[in-house]
């Protein structure tokens, strides 16, 4: 979907914005990611990756009937009145490649689960109701001692009972994980078209960072070792994506060049840093109404990550989706996790959903998290770092865990979503696992 500049700021945004607005916003922005070229390839190559054209079955499985038990296939109507009376056992059927004999009238057929029943069969008796050593070699003849609830087509798979032919496997968006492999190994599906995993690009500003392995340079005072990139690309491979980094400084013509360097070579852009109020907020000045005005600013009402941003990149006529995140590490990864991560998941709303979970722990600080709201952030969402946990009945549980700023990160598992004036042992919040 190409969309210009204008399309990302004809539409005005409110001062301090909810979660779920911005989250929409920045939706109907990026819509552009769902526009990924596809590919075909082998299913065993395809593993992992989201399907781009539903997968129909071009014949039945089973292609023709099998034997559901290890046991006799036989006519209903040749079963003898007496349970004395045996019929002869004409043929072992295994399962097998090659042919099946037709049955002959009055006689019945020794088979093994999976083997194909034999025209003429209607019926497969389990050998258990018989009078036949289930390992020994095919008897010459048959006994059926019990016979409550027979009827025609018992045990019997017939051809397209598990996948008759021209039904949908999977659909578009589905992930091709180890059942549909299987699946679509039995059937003989050779070729399936895939989405190409999105290509994004990460654009991390600040005239402060330095590479993490530059001794030298983060000796110096006011350096910062430059961390978002290292973990937004991170972030990005979780979710199937592959990412550029790059880092840049504060000056904004040299922003806007690496930036549309970076677009023509990217399917979505992601920016860290320079979206505050600052003199140096580089993001903003080169794209807010000041610069391009080709992308929307708003604080969103959200602790951390208040600052985001969203707008488009014209890159030839295709306009490339850019969001702008914050630039301290916290609130970049909240951001990623709230407004970016959905735009990964392929349709699958459940994959970047919530869920309830009981607090059964948390620090003095976390309850008390909202006594300072005020003004701009009063009903913010909060956001805080979280364990995974289960209570004794087994229901689902989250241990905030304490520490200041990126530091309990480095332990979390889920992101703790906290609407209220409190948040204390025994309540309920909605978690984002990570």
């Amino acid at each position: 979907m190409n969309r210009s500049h204008d399309d990302a700021a004809q539409a005005a945004v409110a001062p301090d914005p909810d979660v779920a607005a911005w989250r929409e916003r920045v939706r109907s922005v990026a819509a552009a990611c769902a526009d990924l070229a596809t590919e075909t390839l082998s299913p065993s190559l395809a593993l992992g990756r989201r399907l781009a054209a539903p997968v129909i079955a071009a014949e039945d499985l089973p292609p023709g009937p099998v034997s559901a038990m290890d046991g006799f296939a036989l006519r209903l109507a040749d079963l003898p009145d007496d349970a004395d009376s045996p019929l002869p056992v004409v043929t072992d059927l295994p399962a097998a490649r090659g042919g099946v004999p037709e049955l002959a009238v009055g006689t019945a057929a020794r088979i093994m689960t999976g083997a194909p029943v034999p025209a003429g069969a209607d019926t497969v008796i389990e050998v258990e109701r018989t009078d036949a050593d289930p390992h020994a070699r095919a008897p010459r003849s048959v006994r059926v001692l019990d016979r409550e609830r027979l009827a025609a087509g018992r045990h019997i798979r017939s051809a397209g009972d598990e996948v008759p032919r021209g039904s949908v496997l999977a659909e578009p968006d589905d992930v091709i994980g180890p059942g549909l492999l299987a699946l679509l190994t039995t059937l003989g599906v050779r070729a399936v078209d895939v989405r190409r995993p999105l290509r994004a690009g990460v654009l991390v500003t600040g005239d402060e960072l330095v590479d993490h392995d530059d001794a030298e340079a983060a000796a110096e005072v006011g350096a910062v070792r430059e961390s978002n990139g290292t973990m937004l690309a991170a972030a990005l491979a979780d979710h199937g994506a592959t990412a550029e980094v790059i880092r840049c400084g504060d000056d904004p013509a040299a922003f806007c060049a690496q930036l549309d360097a970076l677009a023509a070579r990217c399917d979505l852009v992601l920016t860290s840093g320079g979206i505050g109020h600052g003199a140096y907020d580089v993001v903003k000045a080169a794209l807010g109404p000041r610069g391009r005005g080709t992308s929307d600013f708003a604080h969103v009402r959200l602790r951390p990550g208040g600052p985001q941003g969203v707008g488009l990149v014209d890159v030839e006529g295709r306009g490339v989706p850019v969001i702008h995140l914050p630039g301290t590490p916290v609130g970049a990864l909240v951001g990623f996790h709230l407004f970016v991560r959905p735009l990964l998941t392929g349709g699958d709303a459940t994959a970047a959903a919530p869920v309830r979970a009981v607090i059964i722990t948390a620090p003095a600080e976390a309850a008390a998290g909202t006594a300072r709201s005020a003004g701009r952030g009063h009903g913010a969402l909060r956001v805080g770092p979280g364990r995974l946990a289960r209570t004794a009945d087994g229901d689902l549980a989250v241990e905030i865990v304490a520490g200041h700023r990126l530091a309990p990160y480095g332990r979390a598992d889920c992101l703790v979503l906290m609407e209220g004036p409190r948040a204390g042992v025994g309540d309920a919040v909605r978690v984002l696992p990570l």
